[in-house]
């Protein structure tokens, strides 16, 4: 079933102007892989269309409670960096602390507190071997990637990467929170040009922290149903997708181009 739907994927790709449907696929199954046991990410073998993919490192920080991983897949010519997202999508709303912090590299920005702490704890550690990794494989595409929470440390993490001087450097997230105010959205394009904010139908994540604080980066790409499609989206918050939406939906957060998303364990079987 799984090689059916990236073949599907692939095929469309000729349907739909400006999404990258191959490596949209790729990223769409390293941020459902995140979900499973952080002990296997240095361990597993992975399934098609991730078949070949090596791990190298495992992000990992206890007091943020941040995960992810770090790899290459050689067939693909593709380094990797996926986080994590929340476990528990319930609690971690409720949760969901909306204070704005100074964002360091344009004037006037602001990003969520939270998402910018945990993601500079663990930076330091993804930087050396996203430049390690692209010292050994230069012709390599950088992804950055995750659903949900890690969709929102992806985005940061994507920015500090081009600083940083990572060339070819692909962001796709899926059902991402908002991350920073209106300054940032508007810089975020200066220094990640390739962006893919992938949103499904009624998500609920795509609409926290509210509105009037916060402000979403563009590249938005909406899937409007569950017919595995998209559409691409204009500026930073269209009317047309997503932002369309008052009554929202946790089910929709949970399935992303027709695959299962932060079903930890229950899923792993069918991408590793």
């Amino acid at each position: 079933m799984k090689f059916s739907l990236f073949l599907c994927l692939t095929a469309l790709a000729t349907f739909v102007r400006g999404y990258d449907w191959v490596n949209g696929n790729l990223t769409l199954y390293h941020s459902e892989s995140a979900y499973c046991s952080p002990d296997s990410y240095l361990t597993r073998s992975f399934k098609e269309p991730l078949d070949g993919f090596v791990t190298t490192y495992a992000i990992q920080d206890s007091t943020h409670d941040t995960h992810g991983y770090i790899g290459y897949q050689t067939n693909e010519e593709a380094i990797t960096v996926v986080y994590r997202g929340s476990e528990s999508v319930d609690n971690w709303l409720s949760d969901l602390d909306a204070i704005l912090t100074t964002y360091p590299l344009c004037d006037g920005c602001e990003v969520h507190k939270g998402f910018y702490t945990a993601e500079q704890a663990v930076l330091p550690g993804v930087k050396k071997e996203v430049l390690r990794l692209q010292t050994i494989y230069p012709g390599f595409g950088v992804f950055v990637t995750g659903h949900s929470l890690g969709a929102a440390l992806a985005t940061l993490t994507a920015a500090d990467l081009s600083v940083a001087g990572i060339r070819n450097l692909h962001l796709f997230n899926y059902g991402s929170p908002r991350v920073g105010n209106t300054a940032f959205a508007d810089f975020y394009p200066t220094i990640v040009t390739n962006r893919h904010r992938v949103t499904h139908h009624k998500d609920i994540v795509p609409h926290s922290p509210m509105h009037e604080r916060f402000t979403h980066i563009s590249g938005e790409y909406y899937e409007a149903t569950d017919t595995v499609s998209v559409v691409a989206c204009q500026g930073n918050e269209d009317p047309k997708c997503s932002y369309q939406w008052h009554i929202t939906s946790i089910s929709d957060h949970l399935y992303y181009l027709g695959l299962n998303m932060g079903e930890g364990e229950e899923e792993c079987s069918q991408v590793v």
